[in-house]
């Protein structure tokens, strides 16, 4: 019975640490992966929790001393690796990133969220050719994933491909209404073709979704406007 007990002692910080990352609530779950870490320092699985609530909560620097400790006890698997290199892009820091993401490939050449994060992080460097190449991947081995597709259709708007972009970009919504991102995305496309009223629809659809990416899209759509003058 003592032997159990101890077991249930050891699992109720995770697991009441998951359940709150997973309500949103992530000072919560970090004092629970906090508990755990103190009864057992030296197992890795509770610093890889514990990086993720960081990650979530956007403490980047916290979650990449958590990831590190992680890999330093030999969690050398792939989700380490694509989840440090998700807090490296947070930073703005892309080619660690890059490196990160491709860790996470090299250990598992299926893992089609680390092509679709490398993509991401190469686009943001404006590497765009090297982006296309790793989201065209993370679609081969993930067809139906609507992030893929929607950053993809991101990319050949970058390239000037508007009719193709659209085309990947319906995919996308079509997978998933509720993916903020792509209504977005749908209106940069709209914009470049001169459908302002459309776009802007779009964009409203999107930020209802996600008012959290309306800094980021208005910047660009400003930059399209500025172009087409």
């Amino acid at each position: 019975m003592r032997a159990i007990i101890l077991h249930i002692s050891f699992r109720f910080p995770i697991d009441r640490g998951n359940a709150l990352n997973d309500k949103g609530d992530f000072d919560g779950a970090i004092a629970e992966f906090s508990k755990a870490i103190a009864i057992n320092p030296n197992q890795p699985y509770y610093y890889y929790n514990r990086g993720n609530a960081r990650r979530d909560k956007g403490d980047f620097d916290g979650a990449i001393s958590d990831y590190d400790k992680a890999l330093v006890l030999n969690l050398k698997v792939p989700e380490v690796y694509n989840n440090r290199g998700n807090s490296w892009l947070g930073k703005g820091e892309f080619d660690k990133a890059i490196s990160d993401y491709t860790q996470a490939i090299i250990l598992n050449p299926n893992h089609a969220n680390a092509y679709n994060n490398r993509g991401y992080a190469r686009q943001r460097k404006g590497d765009v050719e090297s982006a296309f190449a790793d989201y065209e991947k993370a679609i081969a081995i993930n067809p139906n994933d609507a992030y893929f597709y929607s950053n993809r259709g991101n990319a050949r708007r970058i390239k000037g491909d508007l009719s193709r972009a659209l085309a990947d970009i319906n995919k996308s919504i079509t997978l998933d209404s509720q993916n903020a991102e792509a209504y977005c995305n749908l209106g940069l496309v709209q914009l470049s073709q001169g459908k302002d009223n459309e776009a802007n629809q779009n964009f409203s659809k999107c930020y209802a979704l996600d008012n959290k990416l309306k800094v980021k899209f208005e910047k660009i759509a400003t930059e399209i406007k500025r172009k087409a003058k």
